[in-house]
């Protein structure tokens, strides 16, 4: 039961955010390919994860480019602080002795949510100032 309510977590922040949206498909496709299986299920999510930390750093390094002086050191300390707390609440979430091993499926339900979260708000401000 815990593991399909991991399940349901992951697959409902799938599109919770427009960032998701894209890999919606590909993300159900791969947990309905696990059989309910936790671990499956993590690599899914490990490689949904993989996808949008390439496109955070991309997003990152182009404001990081365009950006000078205040505002630069400004992104970077904003980057640095949601660094902080998204690694911060992971292990924590990971941590959780009262969930059993669903507790690895919330972490990366948080870490996904989150990750794509940052994606989405980062690919917005690159759009805003091309």
């Amino acid at each position: 039961m815990l593991r399909y309510a991991g399940l349901l977590g992951i697959l409902a922040m799938t599109t919770a955010h427009p960032a998701m949206a894209q890999s919606d498909a590909e993300m159900k496709t791969c947990v309905d390919r696990s059989g309910g299986a936790t671990s499956a299920m993590l690599d899914c999510g490990k490689t949904e994860i993989d996808k949008f930390d390439a496109r955070l750093n991309t997003a990152y390094n182009t404001l990081m480019h365009r950006e000078h002086g205040p505002e630069r050191a400004r992104l970077q300390r904003e980057q640095r602080a949601w660094l902080k707390h998204h690694l911060r609440e992971t292990h924590r979430l990971a941590a959780d002795p009262d969930n059993g091993s669903a507790a690895f499926l919330t972490s990366q339900s948080f870490e996904l949510d989150d990750l794509s979260a940052r994606t989405a708000e980062l690919e917005k401000r690159v759009q805003q100032n091309p």
